[in-house]
C-alpha cells in the first residue's frame, strides 16, 4: 500500500466519523449502551534519528497509520472487550522496513461473584527496533493469559494466573524464536481498609529454537494499596533464581522488584514512578537481568490539553555463556502534549524522544532522537 492511499483511507473514515457522531458514544450502540462499537484512526509523522537502534545507524521521516475498531459487551455474568486494528509505516528513505501489521486482542472479564477473574489473549505482528540485538526485526507476537482470584476467609484471599506467550521472528539467521510458559501463586492479607500485604510464587519456563531452555523462580512479599499516605498503588521485592535445563550455562540469581506507584499532586497533577528488575531473554539468545526506573509526570492544563513528561535509568547486563560480558546503561526522555479539539472526535498530538545507550560492545553504543505530529478520532 502506498502512503497516500494509507493516509487518504484514514482521513476519509476520521471525516465520515466526525459527521455521524458529535461525541465519542460509540458508533454503534445496542440493548441501552451494553453493547457498544468505536472506531478509532490516526495518522502521524515522525522523524527518527536511528531507526537501527544501532551506533551509526542511518535515520528516516516515517509516515504512519492506523485504523481499527473496539467492541464492548456488558450483557451478562462475563463482560468482553475485543479489538482489531490495523497498523502500517511507510519509510521515506528506507522502504525496505515499510510495514502492513494487524493485531487482535481480545479479553473476557468477571467481576461479580466469589470467583473473579479474565482470560485475555491477543495476536499481533510487529516490526521494531531491537536495542539488544542493535537491528530491526519482524516477528509475531501471541500472548494467552488466564487469572483467578478466590477470597478464602474474611481477610485472606488466593490468586493465581497461567500464561503462555510466543516470539516468533520472521528472520532466524541471527535471532531466535522463544516460547514461555508462566504459572503463579499470591495470598492476599486484607492489613486495613487502604492496603493489602501480599506472599507470593512464580514459575517461568522458557524455551527459544536453538534448544535452550530455562527455569525461573520468584518468591516475592510486597503491598497493595495506599503504600503511603499519599503514595498508592503496588510494591513488591523477592528473589529468583534462573536455572538451565539443557545447556552448559551456569545458573543465576538475583533480586527481584516490581513497583508501580503514584502521586496525585493535585487535581490536575499527577506523577508515577515503576521500578522493575528481572531475568529476561533476549532474541539473540542471551540471559539478561534488566534493572529500571522510571519517572512520569502528567498535567491538564485544562479541559482540552493535556502535557506529559517522563524520564528513565536502567542497567542490562548479559550473563552467562550467550551474554559475552556485555554491560548496557541507558537513559531516555520523553515530553508531548495532546490538544483535544472536538472532545476524542479529534485530537491533535506532539512529541519528543530520547535515548542514549552506553555499552562495552562499541557497536550498541547508540543516540536516538525523535520527533512525532499525530492526529487521532474516536467514534
Amino acid at each position: 500500500m502506498h502512503r497516500p492511499d494509507i493516509f487518504r483511507s484514514i482521513i476519509s473514515w476520521m471525516i465520515a466519523g466526525m459527521m455521524i457522531c458529535q461525541q465519542a458514544f460509540g458508533l454503534v450502540s445496542i440493548d441501552d449502551g451494553k453493547n457498544r462499537l468505536f472506531v478509532n484512526a490516526s495518522a502521524s509523522y515522525t522523524w527518527d534519528s536511528n531507526i537501527y537502534s544501532s551506533r551509526g545507524g542511518a535515520g528516516d521521516g516515517i509516515y504512519s497509520a492506523s485504523l481499527g475498531v473496539d467492541i464492548a459487551r456488558r450483557a451478562g455474568l462475563i463482560a468482553v472487550n475485543a479489538s482489531a486494528y490495523i497498523d502500517a509505516s511507510s519509510f521515506i528513505t528506507n522502504t525496505g522496513e515499510n510495514f502492513l501489521n494487524p493485531r487482535f486482542n481480545v479479553e473476557f472479564t468477571k467481576q461479580s461473584g466469589r470467583t473473579t477473574g479474565s482470560l485475555v489473549l491477543s495476536a499481533a505482528r510487529q516490526s521494531r527496533a531491537d536495542s539488544a540485538a542493535n537491528l530491526r526485526n519482524e516477528s509475531w507476537a501471541y500472548e494467552a493469559g488466564l487469572s483467578l482470584k478466590y477470597p478464602v476467609i474474611e481477610r485472606y484471599s488466593l490468586a493465581g494466573s497461567f500464561g503462555y506467550a510466543l516470539r516468533d521472528f520472521k528472520d532466524n539467521t541471527t535471532l531466535v524464536d522463544l516460547a514461555t510458559y508462566s504459572a503463579s501463586m499470591d495470598l492476599f492479607y486484607i492489613y486495613n481498609t487502604e492496603r493489602d500485604i501480599i506472599a507470593g510464587y512464580r514459575v517461568r519456563y522458557g524455551e527459544t529454537s536453538s534448544d535452550n531452555s530455562y527455569y525461573d523462580h520468584a518468591f516475592t512479599v510486597g503491598l497493595s494499596g495506599k503504600i503511603l499516605p499519599k503514595l498508592s498503588g503496588s510494591v513488591r521485592v523477592g528473589y529468583q533464581i534462573r536455572q538451565p535445563s539443557n545447556s552448559l550455562d551456569e545458573s543465576h540469581n538475583s533480586l527481584t522488584v516490581t513497583s508501580g506507584v503514584s502521586w496525585n499532586l493535585s487535581k490536575k497533577t499527577k506523577v508515577a514512578l515503576n521500578v522493575s528488575k528481572d531475568f529476561t531473554t533476549t532474541s539473540t539468545n542471551a540471559t539478561v537481568d534488566a534493572s529500571t526506573i522510571a519517572l512520569n509526570i502528567q498535567r491538564a492544563i485544562n479541559s482540552k490539553i493535556n502535557a506529559y513528561a517522563g524520564g528513565a535509568y536502567g542497567i542490562n547486563r548479559f550473563l552467562g555463556l550467550n551474554g559475552g560480558g556485555r554491560r548496557d546503561e541507558f537513559v531516555t526522555f520523553d515530553a508531548g502534549v495532546n490538544y483535544a479539539i472536538l472532545s476524542e472526535l479529534l485530537t491533535l498530538g506532539a512529541s519528543y524522544s530520547y535515548m542514549y545507550n552506553w555499552s562495552n560492545f562499541s557497536f550498541s553504543n547508540f543516540e536516538r532522537n525523535s520527533f512525532t505530529f499525530s492526529a487521532s478520532s474516536r467514534f
